[in-house]
């Protein structure tokens, strides 16, 4: 067993969003920290579509330099037809997902934190009221032990800290993706360079959606998600995300020119009725490691540092009282996100994997008929449904003549 090289108060392991932030929130009140990725850059496995709205900005207080651009359209491409939707100034961002990662590392050690770079977790040992965690350094194999008073699971949909190797995890919906990170010709990046594009429907995607988010010049995300259910007229696409992406490029952004600058991908572990460990052992679980990502998709970084805001609360009070009261963290996280969450379970479950090509495109349609860009980006990234309830007799209306003329809606 290695020498214990150093103590802290909190041990992050993990440097995404929330454990950024984490780190990034706990330093600055003083707490010794220690985050802990274990890739040696913030630029390696850089898997985030990273669109969202405005508010985050203010929120979390980011600064210009992690915005990779803005957007004003939203454009829904389904099998058949595009349906577009228009505003007149910026509604929303595309971060670069590796800066925004640098700069809550950089945060935290200009608050006096530490963050070690190239270092996997591998095991925990809880002794007293402290752990000890052992961090396996990627280019000498060497074995580093600190020991900490508070471990936080940063570590997404693995849950690596929160469970051992061999324990059982609660039961976990599956998804998977890939993106392109790719540099194309200034007429081809001009078409998309202030708009989302998300795609629905088998022809462009695999019971999941696709995208094309723009970053600076140039540079555009294209990506495609999955769930692993079967679902209706999933014959009709090609059989992985990877290709899917290929097709998008080839035939939907049609690039005079292009280079392929990287390729990523994830995978998703979303438990049902967000019925995760939040606090166990003395470690504390955030951001995707509590399923903080919504099921439908849609600003998962913003829900993922809204997880960290909130265990940082009461890790706070913990240190300053001595009081464990992190069943509250559960709870009060559960009040805030288990009502939106399940509304979206249900609706991701139809749209991705029971509904048809036709039936997407029937609501896609519906809905650009009676809603604004404001409705949409509502429902999409803050996943309220307040207004579209204002439409509900028009919605059960269309039904009812598309079943009367025996067509599916």
């Amino acid at each position: 067993m290695s020498m214990i090289e150093n103590k802290y108060d909190v041990v992050i392991i993990g440097g995404g969003p929330a454990g950024g932030q984490t780190a990034r929130n706990l330093s600055q009140k003083g707490y010794k920290t220690l985050l802990v990725e274990r890739y040696k850059s913030f630029y390696d496995n850089n898997f985030s579509s990273a669109g969202m709205t405005l508010e985050p900005l203010k929120e979390f207080n980011l600064p210009t330099k992690v915005i990779g651009s803005y957007w004003k359209d939203i454009t829904i491409k389904c099998t058949e037809k595009e349906y577009d939707w228009f505003g007149e100034k910026p509604k929303g961002v595309v971060l670069d997902f590796g800066k925004l990662r640098e700069f809550l590392a950089e945060e935290s050690v200009f608050n006096g934190g530490e963050v070690l770079l190239g270092h996997k977790y591998v095991e925990k040992r809880v002794v007293g009221t402290e752990v000890e965690v052992d961090l396996l350094e990627a280019e000498t194999s060497k074995i580093k032990t600190v020991k900490t008073k508070l471990l936080i699971d940063a570590t997404g949909p693995l849950r690596k800290v929160m469970y051992d190797s061999k324990e059982e995890q609660p039961k976990m919906n599956l998804g998977s993706g890939t993106e392109y990170l790719i540099e194309v010709d200034q007429k081809t990046y001009n078409k998309f360079k202030e708009k989302l594009v998300f795609f629905l429907g088998h022809k462009w995607a695999l019971k999941g959606y696709s995208w094309v988010f723009p970053m600076e010049n140039r540079i555009l995300k294209v990506g495609s998600g999955r769930t692993h259910l079967k679902s209706k007229d999933q014959e009709n696409t090609d059989k992985s995300t990877k290709k899917i992406t290929e097709k998008i490029i080839k035939e939907y952004i049609k690039p005079e020119t292009y280079t392929l600058l990287d390729i990523h991908g994830g995978i998703l572990r979303y438990c049902e009725g967000l019925n995760d460990t939040y606090y166990k052992n003395n470690v504390i679980a955030v951001g995707d490691a509590i399923s903080a990502i919504n099921p439908r998709g849609g600003e998962g970084i913003r829900y993922a540092m809204q997880s960290a805001n909130l265990a940082c609360d009461y890790i706070d009070v913990y240190f300053k009282t001595g009081q464990e009261n992190f069943k509250e963290y559960e709870k009060q996280w559960k009040k805030k996100k288990l009502l939106k969450w399940r509304l979206s379970e249900v609706s991701a479950r139809r749209m991705y994997n029971r509904y048809s090509d036709l039936q997407v495109e029937n609501r896609v349609e519906f809905f650009q008929k009676h809603f604004s860009i404001d409705v949409l980006i509502d429902s999409l990234f803050n996943f309220n449904y307040n207004k579209m309830l204002s439409r509900v007799f028009s919605y059960l209306w269309m039904k009812l003549k598309y079943k009367f003329n025996n067509k599916e809606f």
